[in-house]
């Protein structure tokens, strides 16, 4: 008879064990391109770009969403990750974000490349781009033009930090700032093409 009882409980637990019971299920985000205004939308020649990269931090390239705890320590959420790889989602919205910008549709990367010959190339560093230790979300991040006839037109930088302080690490408002910052960053880029121009 304890045999049997022994077994019973067991059982439940391995059951209790195995359905994962407590366990929060997983959300999954993307980062999706900017609705401008139309005071953003600048009116230009066609002009055909390319992205020839976008680099992002190793640590930025696994799906788990990362966050600062301190200045030196990351980490990493189990139940809130990134749909597809951060990088190629980023690289994808950036692409979006500038076709509208600069109301062009011929915006070449290296997951969709154009036959044409571009006026403009771009390469885009990004050296953070996470929930910081006081809660804001920052976004540093670098970028090189250049075109055919004259090579390097100049290198520039961006150090974006978000307005809102987002409490208790709310993965909804954190991925809908990194959105808003991620569209600045688009926007300063389009500018600095934009100059090249005059």
């Amino acid at each position: 008879m304890w045999r049997h009882c022994l077994i019973t409980i067991l059982l439940i637990f391995l059951t209790g064990c195995l359905g994962g019971g407590g366990v929060a299920p997983t959300r999954y985000y993307l980062i999706d391109p900017v609705d401008y205004s139309s005071s953003n939308i600048l009116a230009v020649r066609p002009l055909k770009i390319e992205i020839i990269d976008l680099q992002i931090p190793q640590y930025l390239e696994r799906f788990h969403i990362a966050t600062r705890s301190s200045e030196t320590q990351l980490d990493f959420s189990e139940s809130h990750q990134w749909g597809e790889n951060l990088r190629k989602n980023l690289l994808r919205t950036m692409s979006r974000n500038l076709s509208k910008l600069l109301s062009t549709v011929d915006i070449g990367t290296p997951l969709n490349r154009s036959s044409s010959q571009p006026d403009y190339r771009i390469q885009i560093h990004i050296d953070q781009f996470e929930l910081d230790v006081d809660n804001t979300i920052k976004l540093i991040a670098r970028w090189q033009i250049s075109d055919l006839q004259t090579g390097s037109l100049g290198v520039f930088n961006a150090d974006l930090i978000s307005q809102e302080v987002i409490e208790e690490k709310d993965y909804d408002q954190i991925v809908i700032v990194m959105r808003e910052l991620f569209g600045k960053l688009g926007l300063r880029i389009s500018e600095t093409i934009l100059e090249q121009e005059n």
